[in-house]
């Protein structure tokens, strides 16, 4: 599958926009239309609520008025009654309690009367009965007023009160005075949602007035404003009239023939309040559209516009990822390729339909780890980018290190859709790097100190060596200046010339005494060498240090040596000399010569060899000759050298290689001391020490060994049987009646019997066996590799030998044998004593006989 360009629309088409625009349009007419709906709404809605705010406050006033007449009528009924109980009394005069009890039975008869009062015709209180009785003690000025007039029934207010008044004749002439009940009244309007807030007040012709229903604390106000109606003459006419103010409404009513009418009203702003909740909730909810609708559109408008903006933006952006150098790979979530970039193409050398559709494994070489994979699949579960390095081949087979960074991508819901891997071939970055790398090693492991001093004299790399010789830590020197290690007077003294001329691409070389805070004085050959960088100017200084104190420590050593070497060797007691690996002397001291009775020169080359003793010759160069083909480091020898005057004189010869010089070129010192003296006393003192050996070990009498070599060879021989089982026989004898011989014919024949058994054991054994002196006329005879009965044939043997031989003096003599053989376990303890007792069997058993701890004799 082939992989296509993504195609950006920069601009809409003309249909495009007329349906935009026609769009718009709809919606800002379908806007003005419901704007104008809602407007009418809102205006009959406000003259709505007007209305039907008059209709209920007229209402109520004709509930009002229809209550105070109701109330004036029983009022005018209860004065009546009482007036013509008054009137009609026969006694002339009634006492205060019986006028009260008059007037209290009429009052009980009218609800609607608050209370009844009697005044004299001076207005003062004959009798009272009802609410606020006990304060009244005159008549109210508008009862006085009537009387004055003429009047015999009259209405007015006093007090915030409405009354009725009227004239009584008779013995009880005066004044009855009837008080209505407000709460009454009150009692009797109208109630409900829609009376409420209404003010009911009753107004005379004086404009007193008499607040019924409503808050006491508007009054005021309220009376300032009808005071305004009242001077325009709004309340003109009669009958029920409602009249518009422009802050309240007023609803009027004349109360029949009684001075007094009756007022409701309630404030404009109270009546238009749902209508303003009304009218405000409208207009926000249309205002709100309009903010809506335009917000849309902008939004609309924007996102055409960033619509447009994105596809130029994605078509750049696919331009870029296609010019991009480093490979771009997108993949989908079942890891197939679905785009891939020419940079791609170019590095893998593949075309898009071998790659489009296949999975990036087709790229791999097999030597990723597999670390790497579940790293990178663990991170992109997470939803994590995931950055690290493949081993990938070419179309062509060749490896390629390639550090790839990958990413997963989201649509707009944020879940991931695709994946996103962008790479760079790092092959030659990994080459470059493992070479530093190396060459860093190389440069740490160096023993000289390293150094890269930029051309403002600071550090900019060192190696370890310089870090350990400072006794510093890496971020102690490095970016750190040169006179804040060495002191400003050593850096601008010594150090900073230097560097200067370095600098102009001059390099140095010096040595000098150097202090190290980790390594103390040390001797340093210092040296610099200018670093060019890209521009070609000098840019830093390479500086190489090399600790050369043990050289020159060495240096004055070998001086000093070769000159204690010279001293000591021209007055050494022995010859000392230098030859090369042929054996060619190059040096031979004064003792050399003077020993040899020679010329120097003449010990010089090859001259040496020709003053060996021809018997010696031979062998001693041999040996120079072996030694030096093994390569080996020593040589030793001795031999014989012929002096100027004929004389023979023993030297010990020893040489040994120094320097570290190829094996041709190898030098030997050495030395020739004269043994000639210690020859001789070697072998004088060789022949004592045999003599003396063999007398250690020698019976003094009889020339055999005696008890002591034969207790170690016993020692010797019980070993070698523990070790390897060779076993060996012991053969024990006694000269039967030797004391008889040395009490009777003295020592000296005893003596001589002596030496003649020893001769005889001498001649009659083998040469392995080991016949020696036991103590007395006691021998004893120790047979390697002979069992018992091989022991008891030698003891037969000697004894009959022994037998037939006759010895000076004495004559005939015997002697007698014990015989035994060494056994698992057996010490010589042991062994020693089983030969006893057989010896001591044969005494005991006649003498002259052999006996055994085991076989029997032959």
């Amino acid at each position: 599958m082939q992989s296509q360009p993504s195609y950006f629309a920069m601009s809409g088409t003309p249909l495009d926009h007329r349906l935009s625009r026609a769009i718009v349009a709809g919606v800002l007419t379908l806007l003005v239309l419901i704007s104008l709906m809602l407007a009418w709404g809102l205006y009959q809605d406000h003259r709505t609520s007007l209305q039907g705010a008059g209709e209920r406050l007229q209402t109520q006033l004709r509930a009002f008025g229809s209550a105070v007449d109701i109330a004036l009528v029983s009022a005018d009924h209860a004065l009546h009654d009482t007036r013509h109980a008054l009137e009609g009394h026969s006694r002339p005069r009634v006492s205060s309690a019986g006028l009260r009890r008059l007037l209290l039975r009429h009052l009980t008869t009218a609800p609607s009367l608050n209370s009844l009062t009697l005044f004299d015709g001076q207005g003062r209180v004959v009798a009272s009965v009802g609410q606020g009785s006990g304060n009244r003690h005159a008549a109210p000025a508008w009862v006085m007023a009537g009387l004055q007039a003429g009047k015999s029934s009259f209405t007015g207010m006093d007090a915030g009160r409405l009354g009725v008044a009227m004239v009584v004749t008779g013995p009880e002439q005066g004044v009855l005075l009837a008080m209505l009940d407000s709460a009454r009244i009150e009692a009797e309007l109208e109630s409900g949602d829609g009376f409420g807030g209404q003010q009911l007040m009753l107004l005379d012709n004086r404009n007193r007035s008499l607040l019924v229903a409503g808050d006491q604390q508007q009054l005021p106000a309220l009376l300032r404003r009808l005071q305004q109606q009242l001077a325009v003459n709004a309340f003109g006419a009669y009958g029920t009239r409602l009249v518009m103010g422009e802050q309240y409404l007023f609803a009027l009513r004349q109360l029949g023939q009684q001075p007094i009418r009756a007022f409701a009203v309630i404030e404009r702003a109270q009546v238009l309040a749902g209508w303003r909740l009304r009218a405000a909730l409208g207009g926000g909810s249309l205002g709100l559209v309009w903010l809506l609708a335009l917000a849309f559109l902008r939004y609309w408008r924007r996102s055409s516009l960033r619509e447009r903006r994105v596809m130029n933006d994605l078509a750049h952006l696919y331009q870029a990822i296609e010019q991009m150098p480093s490979s771009i790979v997108i993949t989908d979530l079942d890891r197939r390729m679905v785009y891939v970039n020419r940079a791609f193409l170019s590095q893998t050398g593949y075309t898009r339909d071998e790659v489009l559709g296949q999975k990036p494994g087709m790229l791999s070489s097999g030597r990723t780890p597999a670390v790497t994979y579940r790293a990178l699949w663990r991170e992109l579960r997470r939803g994590q980018p995931w950055e690290g390095e493949f081993i990938n081949r070419t179309r062509a087979g060749l490896e390629r290190i390639e550090k790839v960074m990958i990413t997963p991508v989201r649509d707009v819901d944020g879940r991931v859709a695709s994946y996103f891997a962008i790479s760079q071939d790092v092959t030659e970055k990994h080459e470059f790097q493992t070479r530093l790398v190396r060459y860093r090693e190389i440069v740490n492991a160096a023993d000289e100190l390293m150094a890269l001093v930029g051309a403002n004299y600071r550090y900019q790399q060192v190696n370890r060596r310089y870090l350990e010789y400072h006794q510093r830590e890496r971020d102690e020197i490095e970016g750190h200046a040169l006179w804040q290690l060495y002191g400003e007077v050593l850096f601008k003294g010594q150090i900073k010339p230097r560097f200067d001329a370095a600098l102009k691409g001059v390099p140095f070389v010096y040595e000098a005494w150097m202090e190290f805070s980790g390594a103390g004085r040390r001797y340093c050959r210092v040296s610099g060498h200018p670093v060019a960088g890209a521009s070609g100017y000098v840019e830093s200084i390479a500086v190489n240090i090399a600790d050369l104190t043990e050289r020159r420590q060495s240096e004055e050593a070998l001086r000093t040596s070769e000159q204690r070497f010279r001293a000591l060797s021209e007055f050494s007691p022995m010859g000392v000399f230098e030859t090369d690996a042929h054996g060619h002397n190059i040096y031979s001291n004064r003792y050399y010569s003077d020993q040899l009775g020679r010329d120097p020169d003449t010990l010089l080359g090859a001259g040496w060899t020709e003053l060996l003793h021809a018997e010696d010759r031979e062998a001693v160069v041999a040996s120079w000759h072996q030694a030096m083909a093994g390569r080996h480091r020593e040589w030793h020898a001795e031999g014989r050298c012929v002096s100027a005057d004929g004389a023979v004189r023993w030297f010990r010869f020893a040489a040994r290689r120094y320097g570290d010089a190829d094996a041709a070129d190898a030098r030997y010192i050495g030395m020739a001391m004269d043994i000639t003296e210690q020859v001789e006393h070697q072998d004088i003192l060789e022949r004592k020490n045999r003599e003396l050996a063999r007398l250690s070990t020698t019976d003094a009498l009889t020339g055999l060994v005696n008890r002591g070599h034969l207790e170690q060879l016993l020692t010797r021989e019980i070993h070698r049987y523990q070790r390897y089982g060779t076993g060996f026989a012991v053969v024990m004898l006694d000269v039967d009646h030797f004391k008889q011989v040395n009490d009777s014919c003295g020592h000296a024949v005893g003596d001589q019997v002596l030496r003649r058994l020893a001769e005889l054991m001498r001649e009659h054994t083998r040469l392995s066996d080991c016949p020696g002196r036991w103590g007395g006329e006691e021998f004893l005879i120790l047979c390697p590799n002979t069992d018992a009965e091989g022991a008891c044939r030698l003891a037969e043997l000697l004894r009959r030998r022994i037998e037939q031989e006759s010895f000076p003096v004495i004559g005939r003599r015997t002697c007698s044998f014990g015989v035994t053989a060494i056994g698992p376990g057996d010490q010589a303890r042991e062994l020693l004593t089983r030969a006893d007792e057989a010896l001591y069997r044969a005494k005991r058993g006649g003498r002259n006989r052999v006996e055994a701890d085991e076989a029997v004799c032959l």
